[in-house]
């Protein structure tokens, strides 16, 4: 059990196993579980409802973005990109000041730029460095979209 002294204040801090995915322990036998202990000192009544931000989304053809979070260090954005019956593709470009990392959650597609190109499928993680190519984005699928 860590022991924390805050402030002048001691303050017991305990850490208690829910589950534990089959792991076992050094004997061999399954961890043991703490499932009364944490029982007993949580907190189950909760708080007031979360404050939930309006969503704001941002359109263009073929594609709508909606932000989830930011911070000084990062933004983190939800990309819908929906191109499969329309004949423009959805675009994206870095600025010289950022990278961006896409995370494709859901769908499939193909990424276009210069002459290359690059398939994705959900799952696949793409990373753009700063100062990019336009790139063109053609498909149905969502990205979680991380830059700094």
């Amino acid at each position: 059990m860590p022991l924390m002294v805050p402030f002048g204040r001691i303050i017991l801090k305990s850490t208690y196993r829910l589950y534990d995915y089959g792991r076992m322990g050094k004997d061999g036998k399954p961890r043991e579980l703490h499932i009364e202990k944490a029982l007993e000192v949580a907190n189950l009544k909760g708080s007031s409802a979360p404050r939930q931000p309006m969503r704001v989304l941002r359109f263009k053809k073929g594609q709508a973005v909606e932000l989830l979070c930011r911070c000084k260090y990062f933004q983190v954005e939800r990309m819908l990109v929906n191109t499969e019956r329309i004949r423009e593709m959805a675009e994206i470009q870095t600025g010289s000041n950022s990278f961006q990392v896409l995370l494709c959650t859901e769908g499939c597609g193909v990424l276009f730029w210069n002459r290359d190109s690059l398939k994705f499928f959900k799952g696949d993680c793409v990373f753009i460095p700063a100062d990019s190519v336009l790139i063109k984005i053609h498909g149905k699928a969502q990205f979680l979209n991380v830059s700094c």
